[in-house]
């Protein structure tokens, strides 16, 4: 049943036409005129409006125009009453918004079939409104579930070493989330952690990869993990959640500040740039390994490659967004835009600017075809220094922590394990001892290293002299790791307490010969020097130094204190 508003000033056919109207059921409501029209309209009750056109006061088009205005966004069909037959005013009537006309004298079987359709297009309009309704709600639902996950993403990904003043980063985006990732941590010991990732696809089916790659990131760097650690554990995950046609093309950034060196593991990602006071051109590494998630954890093997590098040494690294971006030519900026940059013809220190500047020039911003993102770093020794997110606990501090324990790892151990992390989480249970994580890493792990590099495989650090010569020495160490078939490590651990006083006694013991300690010169001062910098950084950490068994043994002592006032 309709509700349906009449307006005629005759009154017999207004009076004829409601009662054929209510015969079939419906509700009439008259109107003697068109501003009575206007005046009794009622978009929330008014179906459907009948008018003449021709009446006084207003007639049938003005009161149509009114009525609609009225109406608004709801939909009444309007249907005018003429008793005559001008082609021209007829189709004024449908011109001004008219849904059809009824001609006088009424045939109530013309009326009859009229108001049937007209139910029928009433019938699939309410249907079409509910269903821009539920899409409505359903878009406003979307829109705020991607509100929150894009904070929780951006929150999972995003990490307070993104400001770090070293760093410079751009991304650009084709849709709400991005498929390419940036991230970056303090390491334990110092430096720093970079992740460059470009995942399959667009939008959120490629950020969701994302979440499980950084949180391996993060809490396996905090933890005290190598990057040649974490990288297989992310290739291992990547491959067991993703789907088969789904991977991440990524550059592993390891960035060792006690040695002043890098360590870079491409994985499907375009070259990484690094600039180089001692070059006139950018060095370029180059992709050797399979992006993550495509092989199988049994299958994976990652080729790193280590330089070393001078303060204000720069390294640079891009996503595929801009490799293979086109410029207004149509060729690829690979081939084009990029050569200046390949060619040490653009200054390390604004090729981020340079690079951004020609993306917009060429108009790839505008219209980005990929994820755009970029990375670059400024290399220098104090990079992640006291950057521990760690905060001093006094609440946590009174209870004395008395304990030891040992670790000895023989040959095997020393191929596939690293000890540190799991030390560090011992002594991080400490009272007071997690609040100086960041020292206690690095004393532990220039011990840890000497005793490896040194002790176990006799490797000679001289080699470091040289950019080529540093490259050399990683090679030479994995090598070795790899055949070491005798040797160990022992790692012993004492913690005491006195009142107050707090004491960590690091014990590290190795198989090999030995050093000439007692020519050892402890100067950190020697900024040029690329090695040999550890045994002077351990007598600025430590509070006592003792070197035993002809140098295959050292003894380290650091001491801290509780505050008196809990």
């Amino acid at each position: 049943m309709l509700t349906i508003l009449i307006a005629d000033d005759n009154p017999s056919d207004r009076i004829l036409l409601k009662a054929i109207l209510s015969q079939f059921g419906h509700k009439v409501v008259t109107a003697v005129d068109g501003q009575d029209a206007i005046d009794k309209f009622d978009p929330h009750t008014i179906q459907l409006v009948c008018l003449d056109i021709k009446m006084p006061h207003k007639d049938g088009w003005e009161a149509a125009f009114e009525i609609q205005r009225i109406a608004g966004d709801v939909f009444v069909p309007i249907i005018f009453l003429s008793g005559v037959s001008d082609p021209i005013a007829l189709s004024n009537c449908l011109r001004i918004g008219g849904t059809d006309f009824i001609s006088k004298p009424y045939s109530p079987a013309l009326i009859t079939a009229k108001l049937n359709a007209i139910v029928r297009l009433l019938v699939m309009q309410k249907t079409l409104e509910e269903q821009r309704d539920a899409m409505r709600s359903y878009n406003e639902q979307l829109l705020n579930d991607q509100d929150i996950a894009k904070v929780v993403y951006e929150n999972i990904t995003h990490s307070n070493c993104l400001e770090d003043p070293a760093l410079s980063t751009f991304h650009y985006g084709t849709h709400t989330f991005n498929g390419d990732v940036i991230l970056a941590a303090y390491k334990p010991n110092g430096g720093m952690h970079l992740l460059l990732g470009d995942f399959t696809g667009h939008g959120l089916s490629a950020a969701i990869g994302a979440l499980p790659l950084a949180d391996i990131f993060f809490e396996w760097t905090k933890k005290g993990f190598l990057m040649r650690q974490i990288i297989p554990e992310i290739n291992a995950r990547l491959k067991r959640i993703l789907p088969a046609n789904m991977f991440c093309s990524a550059v592993f950034i390891d960035i060792k500040v006690n040695n002043k060196s890098i360590e870079i593991w491409n994985g499907g990602l375009p070259d990484v740039l690094f600039f180089s006071k001692k070059a006139n051109q950018p060095i370029r590494f180059s992709s050797k390994n399979l992006p993550l998630g495509v092989l199988s954890p049994d299958a994976f093997e990652s080729q790193i490659e280590a330089v070393s590098f001078l303060p204000g040494d720069r390294l640079m690294a891009f996503s595929d967004g801009v490799y293979e971006a086109l410029d207004v030519s149509g060729k690829m900026f690979c081939h084009s835009v990029l050569m200046p940059l390949y060619q040490g013809h653009v200054a390390a220190d604004q090729s981020v600017d340079w690079l951004i500047e020609q993306l917009e020039t060429e108009g790839v911003l505008k219209n980005p075809h990929d994820d755009i993102s970029c990375l670059s770093v400024r290399l220098d020794a104090s990079i992640g220094i006291d950057s521990s997110e760690s905060e001093y606990s006094r609440a946590h501090h009174e209870a004395p922590a008395d304990f030891s324990f040992e670790y000895v790892l023989n040959a095997d151990s020393l191929r596939n394990t690293d000890p540190l992390p799991y030390v560090l989480q011992i002594l991080t249970t400490v009272p007071g001892l997690s609040s100086f994580s960041s020292q206690i890493f690095m004393i532990l792990s220039e011990l840890y290293s000497n005793a490896l590099e040194h002790g176990v495989l006799k490797l000679n650090s001289e080699k470091k002299n040289s950019i080529d010569g540093f490259s050399q020495y990683y090679e030479e160490r994995e090598s070795r790791l790899a055949s070491l078939t005798s040797g160990y490590v022992k790692i012993s651990v004492k913690v005491t307490s006195e009142g107050h006083n707090r004491s960590l006694v690091l014990y590290v013991e190795d198989s090999g010969s030995g050093f000439d300690f007692k020519g050892v010169h402890f100067d950190i001062s020697n900024t040029e020097l690329l090695y040999n910098r550890g045994l002077a950084l351990l007598d600025q950490l430590c509070s006592k130094l003792e070197f035993s068994k002809g140098g295959s043994a050292v003894t380290a002592y650091y001491d801290w204190q509780v505050g008196l006032n809990g």
